[in-house]
Protein backbone atom coordinates (compact mmCIF):
# COMPACT_ATOMS: atom_id res chain seq x y z
CA UNK A 1 0.00 0.00 0.00
CA UNK A 2 1.60 3.53 -1.17
CA UNK A 3 1.09 6.75 1.03
CA UNK A 4 -1.51 8.24 -1.30
CA UNK A 5 -4.30 8.06 1.39
CA UNK A 6 -2.36 10.00 3.61
CA UNK A 7 -2.14 12.97 0.73
CA UNK A 8 -6.05 12.34 0.77
CA UNK A 9 -6.45 12.89 4.28
CA UNK A 10 -4.50 16.22 4.37
CA UNK A 11 -5.76 17.76 1.67
CA UNK A 12 -9.81 16.42 2.17
CA UNK A 13 -9.64 18.31 5.77
CA UNK A 14 -7.95 21.57 4.20
CA UNK A 15 -9.77 21.42 1.34
CA UNK A 16 -13.24 21.19 3.20
CA UNK A 17 -12.12 23.90 5.28
CA UNK A 18 -11.33 26.51 2.74
CA UNK A 19 -14.61 25.43 0.65
CA UNK A 20 -17.16 25.03 3.09
CA UNK A 21 -18.09 28.83 2.41
CA UNK A 22 -18.03 29.04 -1.27
CA UNK A 23 -18.17 25.87 -3.10
CA UNK A 24 -21.97 25.57 -2.86
CA UNK A 25 -21.93 29.37 -2.50
CA UNK A 26 -25.21 31.40 -3.12
CA UNK A 27 -24.41 33.00 -5.78
CA UNK A 28 -26.12 30.57 -8.07
CA UNK A 29 -28.89 31.46 -6.44
CA UNK A 30 -28.85 34.90 -8.92
CA UNK A 31 -30.62 32.91 -11.64
CA UNK A 32 -33.46 33.36 -9.67
CA UNK A 33 -36.36 36.11 -9.92
CA UNK A 34 -37.02 35.32 -5.77
CA UNK A 35 -34.97 32.77 -3.26
CA UNK A 36 -37.87 32.81 -1.09
CA UNK A 37 -41.15 31.85 -3.05
CA UNK A 38 -42.74 28.58 -2.72
CA UNK A 39 -42.22 26.44 -0.24
CA UNK A 40 -40.11 22.67 -1.16
CA UNK A 41 -42.33 19.68 -1.53
CA UNK A 42 -42.25 16.92 0.37
CA UNK A 43 -38.71 15.35 0.26
CA UNK A 44 -36.50 13.01 1.54
CA UNK A 45 -36.34 14.78 4.86
CA UNK A 46 -38.09 17.53 6.98
CA UNK A 47 -37.06 20.60 8.61
CA UNK A 48 -38.15 22.44 11.53
CA UNK A 49 -40.74 25.15 11.49
CA UNK A 50 -37.93 27.91 12.82
CA UNK A 51 -35.69 26.76 9.67
CA UNK A 52 -36.04 29.28 6.86
CA UNK A 53 -36.61 26.94 3.74
CA UNK A 54 -35.25 28.87 0.88
CA UNK A 55 -33.07 28.15 -1.86
CA UNK A 56 -29.72 29.56 -0.53
CA UNK A 57 -30.49 28.26 3.07
CA UNK A 58 -30.57 24.50 1.81
CA UNK A 59 -27.82 25.38 -0.62
CA UNK A 60 -25.62 25.75 2.78
CA UNK A 61 -27.36 22.61 3.83
CA UNK A 62 -26.75 20.71 1.56
CA UNK A 63 -22.99 22.07 0.70
CA UNK A 64 -22.67 21.75 4.54
CA UNK A 65 -23.62 18.08 4.88
CA UNK A 66 -21.69 16.87 1.84
CA UNK A 67 -18.36 18.16 3.49
CA UNK A 68 -19.28 16.50 7.00
CA UNK A 69 -19.53 13.15 4.91
CA UNK A 70 -16.44 13.94 2.70
CA UNK A 71 -14.64 14.46 5.89
CA UNK A 72 -15.90 11.65 7.87
CA UNK A 73 -14.71 9.15 4.57
CA UNK A 74 -11.26 10.63 4.75
CA UNK A 75 -11.45 9.70 8.29
CA UNK A 76 -12.54 6.08 6.73
CA UNK A 77 -9.77 6.05 4.52
CA UNK A 78 -7.45 7.10 6.72
CA UNK A 79 -8.07 4.12 9.16
CA UNK A 80 -7.77 1.56 6.04
CA UNK A 81 -4.31 3.11 5.31
CA UNK A 82 -2.85 3.31 8.89
CA UNK A 83 -3.89 -0.77 8.96
CA UNK A 84 -1.21 -1.62 7.09
CA UNK A 85 0.90 -1.02 10.17
CA UNK A 86 -1.88 -1.61 13.06
CA UNK A 87 -4.07 -4.39 11.60
CA UNK A 88 -7.87 -3.50 10.56
CA UNK A 89 -9.86 -1.66 13.55
CA UNK A 90 -13.48 -2.72 12.02
CA UNK A 91 -15.28 -0.82 14.86
CA UNK A 92 -13.59 2.34 14.22
CA UNK A 93 -14.48 1.60 10.38
CA UNK A 94 -18.04 0.99 10.94
CA UNK A 95 -18.41 4.80 12.94
CA UNK A 96 -16.98 6.41 10.48
CA UNK A 97 -18.61 5.24 7.61
CA UNK A 98 -21.79 5.21 9.24
CA UNK A 99 -21.10 8.67 9.91
CA UNK A 100 -20.37 9.65 6.73
CA UNK A 101 -23.14 7.90 5.38
CA UNK A 102 -25.71 9.87 8.06
CA UNK A 103 -24.33 13.40 6.68
CA UNK A 104 -25.09 11.96 2.91
CA UNK A 105 -28.74 10.68 3.70
CA UNK A 106 -29.29 14.76 4.92
CA UNK A 107 -27.38 15.77 1.70
CA UNK A 108 -29.63 13.17 -0.81
CA UNK A 109 -33.01 14.79 1.16
CA UNK A 110 -31.59 18.21 1.17
CA UNK A 111 -30.77 18.37 -2.69
CA UNK A 112 -34.16 16.59 -2.93
CA UNK A 113 -36.01 19.64 -1.23
CA UNK A 114 -34.00 22.37 -3.14
CA UNK A 115 -34.33 21.06 -6.64
CA UNK A 116 -38.24 20.92 -5.78
CA UNK A 117 -38.14 24.04 -4.48
CA UNK A 118 -35.82 25.26 -7.54
CA UNK A 119 -38.84 24.05 -9.99
CA UNK A 120 -41.60 25.96 -8.53
CA UNK A 121 -39.37 29.24 -8.72
CA UNK A 122 -39.04 31.34 -11.88
CA UNK A 123 -35.59 32.28 -13.43
CA UNK A 124 -34.55 35.51 -13.82
CA UNK A 125 -34.10 36.25 -17.78
CA UNK A 126 -31.39 38.50 -17.39
CA UNK A 127 -28.65 36.30 -15.40
CA UNK A 128 -30.23 33.18 -17.68
CA UNK A 129 -29.23 35.48 -20.93
CA UNK A 130 -25.53 36.45 -19.57
CA UNK A 131 -24.85 32.35 -18.59
CA UNK A 132 -26.03 32.03 -21.90
CA UNK A 133 -23.05 34.61 -23.30
CA UNK A 134 -20.66 34.12 -20.56
CA UNK A 135 -17.25 33.13 -22.31
CA UNK A 136 -16.80 29.20 -20.64
CA UNK A 137 -13.61 28.54 -22.87
CA UNK A 138 -11.78 32.00 -21.66
CA UNK A 139 -12.60 31.35 -17.85
CA UNK A 140 -11.67 27.56 -17.83
CA UNK A 141 -8.56 27.97 -19.53
CA UNK A 142 -8.10 31.07 -17.32
CA UNK A 143 -8.44 29.72 -13.68
CA UNK A 144 -6.57 26.30 -14.39
CA UNK A 145 -10.13 23.90 -13.94
CA UNK A 146 -9.93 20.37 -14.52
CA UNK A 147 -11.77 20.48 -17.95
CA UNK A 148 -13.80 17.24 -18.01
CA UNK A 149 -15.32 18.41 -14.93
CA UNK A 150 -15.85 21.98 -16.06
CA UNK A 151 -17.29 20.71 -18.62
CA UNK A 152 -20.05 19.32 -17.46
CA UNK A 153 -21.10 22.32 -15.65
CA UNK A 154 -20.58 24.21 -18.69
CA UNK A 155 -23.73 21.90 -20.56
CA UNK A 156 -25.80 23.14 -17.68
CA UNK A 157 -25.14 26.80 -17.24
CA UNK A 158 -24.75 27.67 -21.17
CA UNK A 159 -28.45 26.39 -21.45
CA UNK A 160 -28.94 28.21 -18.06
CA UNK A 161 -29.93 25.13 -16.70
CA UNK A 162 -29.63 25.98 -12.66
CA UNK A 163 -32.77 23.45 -12.11
CA UNK A 164 -30.80 20.58 -13.67
CA UNK A 165 -27.44 21.58 -11.65
CA UNK A 166 -29.84 21.25 -8.56
CA UNK A 167 -31.27 17.81 -9.86
CA UNK A 168 -27.79 16.20 -10.43
CA UNK A 169 -26.76 17.59 -7.08
CA UNK A 170 -29.20 15.19 -5.63
CA UNK A 171 -28.07 12.33 -8.83
CA UNK A 172 -24.66 12.49 -6.92
CA UNK A 173 -25.47 12.18 -3.43
CA UNK A 174 -27.66 8.94 -4.45
CA UNK A 175 -25.32 7.31 -6.40
CA UNK A 176 -22.41 8.17 -3.50
CA UNK A 177 -24.68 6.93 -0.85
CA UNK A 178 -25.09 3.62 -3.15
CA UNK A 179 -21.31 2.98 -3.33
CA UNK A 180 -21.28 4.06 0.34
CA UNK A 181 -23.73 1.15 1.52
CA UNK A 182 -22.04 -1.27 -0.90
CA UNK A 183 -18.87 -0.44 1.42
CA UNK A 184 -20.68 -0.98 4.69
CA UNK A 185 -22.01 -4.56 3.84
CA UNK A 186 -18.34 -5.48 3.74
CA UNK A 187 -17.32 -3.74 6.62
CA UNK A 188 -20.02 -4.46 8.12
CA UNK A 189 -19.11 -8.58 7.67
CA UNK A 190 -15.86 -7.99 8.99
CA UNK A 191 -14.32 -7.93 5.43
CA UNK A 192 -11.59 -5.83 4.29
CA UNK A 193 -13.03 -3.69 1.03
CA UNK A 194 -11.07 -3.65 -2.23
CA UNK A 195 -8.70 -0.87 -2.56
CA UNK A 196 -10.35 0.33 -5.90
CA UNK A 197 -13.72 0.64 -4.46
CA UNK A 198 -12.16 3.18 -1.66
CA UNK A 199 -10.37 5.43 -4.76
CA UNK A 200 -13.77 5.21 -6.76
CA UNK A 201 -15.44 6.72 -3.29
CA UNK A 202 -12.63 9.59 -3.08
CA UNK A 203 -12.81 9.84 -6.67
CA UNK A 204 -16.42 10.58 -6.57
CA UNK A 205 -16.58 12.91 -3.50
CA UNK A 206 -13.75 14.44 -5.52
CA UNK A 207 -15.94 15.37 -8.47
CA UNK A 208 -18.72 16.40 -6.65
CA UNK A 209 -16.97 19.09 -4.80
CA UNK A 210 -14.93 20.23 -7.66
CA UNK A 211 -18.61 20.54 -9.91
CA UNK A 212 -20.32 22.60 -6.96
CA UNK A 213 -17.03 24.40 -6.85
CA UNK A 214 -16.90 25.61 -10.72
CA UNK A 215 -20.56 26.44 -10.06
CA UNK A 216 -19.95 28.97 -8.05
CA UNK A 217 -16.92 30.01 -9.45
CA UNK A 218 -18.52 30.99 -12.75
CA UNK A 219 -21.54 33.01 -10.50
CA UNK A 220 -19.21 34.97 -8.61
CA UNK A 221 -17.86 36.06 -11.65
CA UNK A 222 -21.27 37.39 -12.77
CA UNK A 223 -21.94 41.33 -12.10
Amino acid sequence: MKTWLCFIVIFGCLGSINLMGIMFGNESCKVFSSCTVGEPTDGLMSFSASNSQTIPWLIAEGGGNLLKSAAEFNRFASAYEFSENSGMDFQYLQTTLNSAIASMEKTRGIYRQLSDLASITPYDPAIVRQLNKFNYEAFARGRGLIRVIFCEVQAFLVKGDVRGIYEEFHNRSFLLLERLYSLKKDVDAFIKPDLPTVWRLNQEYSEFKLFGQYVAEVFFTLP
